[in-house]
């Protein structure tokens, strides 16, 4: 979803030519990278399983191993962040609460939500189009600050400069809406032959659903993130959304 991905402080733009995702499996880290393949169809380029520990010196060496092995530069990449670090909700508004207001009664919501004061929060939030009644929910994600700023410093430590930030789900959502042949295709062939069809102002499907943030809002896609190929996929959904 477009509106939750800033919750970092934007970097220059990234490389034309490749975009990276890292996310997370267990103990191991998956790097993807993808590269373009046609006028709209990008390909996944490479992926790299990297051991890492967990904390600073594991996201650290994770991220060093990939640059000795060169596999281009500058090398900028998105990563994914969940609970306990990152939250979600969904804010029940009244309608007559002006736009202008909304900042604030997230910002509360998303400092109650991670035991923080308002000021060491980052958060962002997508207003659904559609009103129930006199209610309008909005969707929002938020993060400590001080966790944004040990990212940055882990990448930067390692050669990397953090693009952005993201939950898990919202990049796989976003990778199987432009997955060419959709969600039944991951089965159907191998990730490494994955492609994606490209359009710039991609919305993700979630944005106007009110049971987005349901675990059975999108069952097919609940059901690969329970399976080996989630990982992908997410790294997948991060490397597109840093794509020019």
């Amino acid at each position: 979803m477009q509106a939750l991905m800033r919750l970092w402080q934007k970097m220059a733009a990234p490389s034309s030519r490749k975009a990276w995702g890292l996310a997370s499996d267990g103990p191991e880290w998956v790097l993807v990278g993808l590269s373009r393949a046609g006028t709209d169809l990008l390909k996944v380029q490479s992926t790299t399983w990297l051991q890492g520990q967990a904390g600073e010196h594991g996201l650290r060496q994770v991220l060093l191993d990939a640059d000795q092995r060169k596999m281009g530069w500058p090398l900028k990449v998105a990563m994914s962040l969940d609970a306990p670090d990152l939250v979600t909700g969904r804010l029940a508004c009244p309608d007559d609460v002006p736009e202008e207001s909304w900042p604030a009664e997230v910002q509360l919501e998303v400092a109650q939500a991670l035991n923080l004061p308002p000021d060491e929060v980052n958060f962002d939030f997508e207003a659904e189009a559609i009103v129930q009644g006199w209610v309008r929910h909005i969707r929002w994600a938020g993060c400590p600050k001080a966790k944004v700023a040990e990212l940055q410093k882990w990448t930067a430590q390692a050669g990397w400069q953090l693009r952005s930030v993201e939950p898990a789900l919202c990049a796989a959502e976003r990778a199987s809406k432009m997955l060419v042949g959709g969600l039944p295709s991951l089965m159907q062939q191998a990730p490494q032959d994955w492609q994606f069809r490209f359009v710039s102002d991609v919305q993700d499907p979630a944005l106007d659903d009110p049971k987005v943030l349901s675990e059975l809002a999108y069952p097919p896609l609940q059901e690969i993130m329970a399976s080996p190929v989630a990982p992908r996929l997410v790294a997948c959904g991060l490397a597109l959304r840093g794509w020019p």
